[in-house]
Order: structure tokens, then sequence, then C-alpha cells
């Protein structure tokens, strides 16, 4: 058990490493965002995920969406445009929207781990659960985190959805 543990994370390192390597080297914006996104998913086992830019509006931009088990791929380097209008960080009134998930975690800067979207209290899954069901998935865990510039400004998030592990 213990060697198998120690391949997995040999595994994840040498993922890690070959990522860095390509990110280091990649120029095309939407090829580099593709690259973060299959990887993160690979490293963590995740089926789905998805990549939002921090527009000049104030709002999230939905780059690239992906869900293996559904052979689902839009934005990003597949051609297919991504139809959801972006999220907004702020309501109307310009208060933060931190109903939403992947917005409390752009505004706040905190990494957001939720076993189950559906039990989970305090965060709108509304899109989710709307996803779903046109679809048939069954969104469970999300671990969203933020991405930040070399500046330390929150440029995005990336949000990686249903842990297979």
């Amino acid at each position: 058990m213990a060697n198998a543990t120690s391949d997995s994370l040999l595994d994840r390192i040498e993922k890690l490493n070959a990522i860095g390597v390509g990110l280091s080297a990649e120029k095309n914006a939407e090829r580099l965002m593709e690259m973060i996104l299959v990887g993160a998913k690979g490293i963590t086992c995740a089926d789905g995920g998805t990549i939002y830019s921090v527009t000049d509006d104030r709002r999230l931009r939905f780059e690239i969406m992906l869900t293996t088990s559904l052979g689902f791929a839009m934005g990003g380097t597949s051609n297919v445009a991504i139809p959801f209008e972006p999220l907004p960080l702020y309501q109307a009134d310009g208060t933060p929207n931190t109903q939403m998930v992947v917005s409390h975690a752009a505004l706040t800067g905190e990494v957001v781990n939720i076993p189950d979207a559906y039990e989970a209290a305090g965060f709108d899954f509304s899109g989710t659960r709307a996803f779903d069901q046109r679809t048939g998935y069954r969104s469970r865990s999300f671990l969203t985190v933020p991405m930040k510039n070399h500046e330390d400004t929150i440029i995005g998030v990336l949000q990686l959805i249903n842990a297979m592990d």
C-alpha cells in the first residue's frame, strides 16, 4: 500500500513538472489556459473543470469548460463558443456577490472546497443544478481556487468538479 501511495505521488509530481515545463514555453493564451485546466484535472483526478477570467467590468468570463465523462469541451482551443453570460462579481447595488462560490473565491482570495454542492450551505448552486438537469450530470464536489498574477492580483478562478478518487 505504501509503495502504491508513493508511486501515485511520484506520478503527480512528474505530471506537475511536465505542466510547468509546458507552461513556461506556451505563448498562446487559450492553449495556456487549457494546459492549466487539463493539468489541474489530471493532478487532482477531477472529472470536470472551468477557468474563469476577471473582466475589466468586474465579472467572471467563462474561458474554458471541460467534463471528461460527458465528452464536454467548450472554449479554449475547442472552437466551441461558451454560451453562458459572464458572472457578476458585484450585485446591481454594488455589494459583493458572495453567494456564488466562484465569485466568492475571486473576491476573497479564498480556496473553497465543497464536498457536495447539493448539501452545501451558504452558496447558490442553482446554475449548477440547472446544468445537471439539462445534461443528466451530477455535480458533487467543487474545489474553487483563485488564480493570481505575479503582482498578487486575482485574474481568474480555476474550478475543479467531481474528484474521482
